[in-house]
């Protein structure tokens, strides 16, 4: 299985797993094709982002953000980041549908 579609299983299972309690119509995590500078250990690293993103919706065709706590986004954020080594950053995505729709391309 490719490396990217590991660290992507990895991120969405913490997402879900952390989320599931707010019963969102969707939630998923996305990794970016770009890369952002980071620390590990001390020195400059760069390395994958994660996009978290929730919605609530009846049908798909309007979606609002899931109002996500603090504190479990931070629990998400950090059990990515503890878990996931390459991943230096993790994004919450707040834009409803429409602008945007829910998934990434």
């Amino acid at each position: 299985m490719p490396r990217r579609v590991r660290l992507l299983r990895k991120a969405t299972r913490i997402v879900e797993e952390e989320i599931k309690r707010l019963r969102p119509f969707q939630a998923l995590a996305v990794l970016l094709n770009d890369k952002a500078t980071g620390i590990r250990k001390g020195k400059r690293s760069f390395g994958n982002i994660i996009v978290i993103r929730s919605v609530e919706s009846k049908d798909a065709m309007k979606a609002s953000v899931t109002r996500v706590p603090w504190p479990v986004l931070e629990k998400i954020r950090d059990r990515i980041i503890k878990d996931i080594p390459e991943v230096v950053k993790v994004l919450f995505d707040i834009t409803p549908k429409p602008p945007s729709t829910i998934e990434f391309i």
